[in-house]
């Protein structure tokens, strides 16, 4: 999802340290090997791209890749041939606060999405509407745990829906205890018209976390109770979802950090500086942290210091960003990543050398985060200028 309505603005630091650049290893050295070509070369499986639409989301459960169109429609999308499952019948607004999962459940697996609107809940194999429940200022987008759906409302509460009926089962005000705005990032700047602009949440099963963006700050809830845990404010807005670690709960934020906070008390364990604004959730894998910033760099971070492994610099292409909105994923010994330019690569974790890299739409922007089914990588696309396409691809990964 990229940021609309302010959230291109970019501010002009137990162990607790403000941790600047390191000197990493730079995955683009002159002197590096050149570019190791994958055997057979990466491809498009298959690329969906009904028209209209506005992708900007998806998730994926047996077999079926979920998208997100914001036009106002659910997409079932077989996720080996691209082909419809179904489409979804109840009309959708998600024009400000929104999103999408997916959980597998014994009585039926349900996709769940934050609207304008409120809380809708769909059976997973044929898009029928299981239940709804209203907020009057939207949700956005939610994670499951504890039999619950957990998402941050724009009217100032995080709300708890019973995963079963839609009834609401608690709920968590954030409004009363509002934080002053650190300068240079005025709440008011980064909302629409409702009380709060909240972010997706995220979910460890026991915890949830989701970031407010006009609040800068992150909360930490226990899934079950609605009980606040801790809350942790940084010095710009905050766009993308927490990753949840076993120890600690990594951000970033606009004010051109990443931070790493204890995940039992909320306190700062470390932060890394970057060179822009950073909204993308990182993917997490054994002792790195892998995190996009929109300094068009890829950053391998030691979870438990901070300290950077290696960084992949995007290529930079003529009248083209080099931001990154998408996460990144990890499978294997390789990370994948996707520059908004819309080149998305495939980098060995240890060194963050080049595998491969494909260019999946010739004129358009890479906006979702990248997900994965094990064998593909699904990629969200939007026009650019005009070019290009809103589309859902899937990238066969190669063996070996």
């Amino acid at each position: 999802m990229v940021p609309e309505n302010g959230a291109m603005h970019c501010a002009s630091r137990l162990l607790v340290v403000a941790i600047s650049w390191l000197a990493p290893i730079s995955a683009q050295d002159p002197s590096a090997p050149a570019l190791v070509p994958a055997s057979p070369a990466a491809e498009v499986a298959w690329r969906y791209s009904p028209q209209p639409s506005a992708f900007d989301e998806v998730v994926v459960g047996d077999g079926v890749l979920f998208a997100l169109d914001r036009r106002g429609l659910v997409h079932a999308i077989d996720a080996v041939t691209g082909k419809s499952r179904w489409l979804g019948k109840d009309p959708l607004v998600c024009d400000r606060v929104f999103g999408i999962a997916y959980t597998q459940q014994e009585s039926g697996s349900l996709v769940v999405v934050g609207t304008d609107k409120g809380m809708f809940a769909f059976r997973a194999k044929d898009g029928e509407k299981v239940w709804f429940t209203a907020v009057a200022a939207g949700v956005a987008g939610p994670a499951v745990a504890k039999g619950l759906v957990v998402a941050g409302g724009a009217d100032g509460k995080v709300h708890g829906f019973d995963l079963k009926t839609g009834e609401i089962r608690w709920q968590q005000d954030y409004l009363e205890d509002r934080p002053e705005d650190p300068p240079g990032f005025k709440g008011s700047d980064a909302r629409f018209s409702e009380p709060a602009r909240p972010g997706g949440a995220a979910t460890d099963g026991d915890m949830v976390a989701l970031s407010i963006f006009d609040q800068c700050r992150t909360l930490a809830l226990d899934a079950a109770t609605g009980k606040r845990l801790w809350d942790f404010k940084t010095g710009g807005w905050m766009y993308g979802r927490p990753s949840i670690g076993p120890l600690f709960v990594y951000v970033g934020s606009q004010d051109e950090h990443v931070y790493a906070i204890d995940k039992q008390i909320g306190k700062q364990q470390w932060k890394l500086a970057t060179r822009s604004r950073n909204e993308a959730m990182g993917a997490l894998q054994d002792r790195f942290v892998y995190c996009g910033s929109c300094d068009g760099t890829l950053h391998a971070i030691d979870v438990a210091v901070g300290r950077v492994e290696w960084t992949f610099p995007i290529e930079r292409f003529a009248g083209r960003t080099t931001a990154m909105y998408s996460s990144p994923v990890v499978l294997g010994e390789l990370v994948y990543c996707g520059a908004m330019e819309g080149t998305v690569y495939a980098l060995q974790r240890a060194t963050g050398k080049v595998r491969w890299k494909l260019r999946p739409s010739q004129d358009s922007e890479i906006t979702g985060d990248l997900v994965t089914d094990g064998e593909r990588l699904f990629v969200v696309t939007r026009d650019h200028m005009g070019k290009g396409e809103s589309s859902v691809l899937a990238i066969r990964i190669p063996k070996g």
